[in-house]
């Protein structure tokens, strides 16, 4: 959220949170502090970008986790130390990333540390989080899917690998296309994303590169329309995404059913007649998933997420735990990616709780449990909170289609689940425990629902003409 100002709400979402609202908080909500306020708190300190063009990662962590530290202080029997929140902005720069990470280390106070941050200030953090004994948790970097994860960071982010396969089995099982590109950042995030997608499209995928924060993005996009994709893949920033769509209208590429977007699938008898115009579908990543401004993504653009995603509105008790908490706080709905850092802050609570002296093996440890979100498992061999049935796509939905939450979405906001996506061989792959809230239609004998049954989102098979 730019510049910490609460959103609008939706009314109804508003009525159903203050329907059954806990006392409010006694802290009121403020702005970023760089520095303890007292001798006498535990601190969880957040390194990540709040100012210049990765501030859409700080804000929405910060917001996310001071929302968790009141939430987490809540939970507190008499007498316990209270959590205090230090935040430091490292300005997009790795160097004073890092930094500030060995500064929060070396206060014996702070139980960990959640990381909103280039990926590449994350280089040598091992060691000065192993010397204090504390874990880190990574809400954006992907450190998964090129294996560097370490002993003592931990990742919340939704590895681009498991984003990668579900984006490939769409293009390639479901929709067809024969000639897929993607239009990637030069950056960590971007290359690893460029690996993952080259890994589960086998190698078939033609990549152009732009520098982010790019305001033109023609050149590169006319050399896709010239090698005839399909479908382009974006990896970028939300801004990125947007200025991808932009350019596309510009150009009178604009998609609008899949029909349209094939060239190379395309019958044989449509092959052979001239190509008039160029319309791929556009698919992205969990960043895709933002707040559109005054430009709206056309229906049938599609972006890889966990369900997490739609915690704004699904009715899943854990989800609404957390926008009870953060409507109390922010008086607005977290639209972010607000969610990560809270869930990030109440584990790291936990873990200080247990009284271990390292407690990165105390979070490897963990029961299941849930903090605003899915089911937590971590392990020694697992460091990633979540896992891939967790994840699927979310879509624009057409008009025409019934898609029950349409009219409460907020109008920024428009994505949906796919249904199929979340789903094998016809039945969901979404945890049984949210079978009730999410489906309309539990079969006896312990089977999972089908996805046609999920009373959310886009419930059509694959045969669907846009998306």
């Amino acid at each position: 959220m730019t510049g910490f100002r609460p959103l609008v709400f939706l009314a109804a979402a508003a009525i159903a949170v203050a329907a059954c609202e806990p006392a409010p908080p006694t802290v009121t909500p403020r702005r970023p502090r760089s520095t303890p306020t007292s001798a006498d708190t535990r601190i969880i300190g957040l390194v990540g970008t709040l100012s210049g063009a990765g501030s859409w990662r700080g804000e929405d962590a910060f917001e996310g986790a001071d929302v968790g530290v009141s939430a987490l202080n809540r939970t507190l029997d008499r007498g316990q130390p209270s959590f205090e929140l230090v935040t430091l902005d490292d300005q997009g720069q790795p160097r004073r990333a890092a930094r500030f990470i060995a500064r929060l280390a070396s206060d014996e106070r702070t139980v960990g540390i959640v990381y909103a941050g280039p990926s590449d200030g994350l280089e040598g953090a091992e060691r000065t989080l192993a010397e204090a004994g504390i874990p880190l948790l990574s809400s954006y970097s992907d450190l998964a899917s090129p294996g560097t994860l370490s002993k003592h960071v931990f990742q919340i982010a939704t590895p681009l690998s498991w984003q990668s396969l579900r984006i490939g089995r769409y293009l390639l099982r479901d929709r067809g296309y024969l000639t897929i590109g993607a239009l990637i950042d030069v950056s960590p995030e971007g290359r690893a994303s460029a690996t993952a997608l080259r890994a589960a499209l086998d190698g078939g995928i033609d990549v152009e590169w732009y520098e982010p924060e790019a305001e033109d993005l023609r050149a590169p996009l006319e050399r896709l329309r010239d090698q005839a994709v399909e479908a382009i893949v974006v990896h970028g920033s939300p801004a990125d995404f947007s200025r991808t769509l932009r350019a596309l209208d510009a150009m009178g590429a604009r998609y609008r059913t899949t029909r349209d977007a094939r060239i190379a699938s395309a019958p044989p008898s449509r092959r052979a007649g001239s190509r008039t115009s160029w319309q791929p579908q556009v698919m992205g990543f969990d960043t895709a998933i933002s707040p559109s401004g005054l430009h709206r993504p056309p229906p049938g653009t599609v972006a890889a997420a966990s369900y997490e995603r739609g915690v704004h509105y699904l009715p899943i008790g854990s989800f609404r735990e957390f926008l009870r908490a953060y409507w109390m706080w922010w008086e607005s709905a977290p639209l972010g990616r607000e969610q990560r850092a809270f869930e990030a802050v109440r584990i790291l609570g936990w873990a200080a709780t247990t009284g271990a002296l390292d407690l990165a093996v105390a979070l490897e440890r963990i029961p299941p449990v849930r903090f605003g979100g899915a089911d937590i498992t971590l392990s020694q061999t697992d460091h990633v909170i979540g896992a891939p049935r967790d994840v699927g796509l979310w879509v624009v939905p057409r008009r025409g289609i019934r898609v029950q939450e349409r009219s409460r979405l907020p109008r920024q906001l428009p994505w949906v689940p796919l249904a199929r996506s979340f789903a094998s061989g016809g039945r969901t792959r979404l945890e049984r425990q949210d079978w009730t809230s999410l489906f309309a239609f539990i079969p006896p004998k312990s089977l999972a629902p089908r996805f046609q049954s999920m009373r959310f989102g886009v419930t059509t098979p694959a045969s669907d003409p846009v998306h």
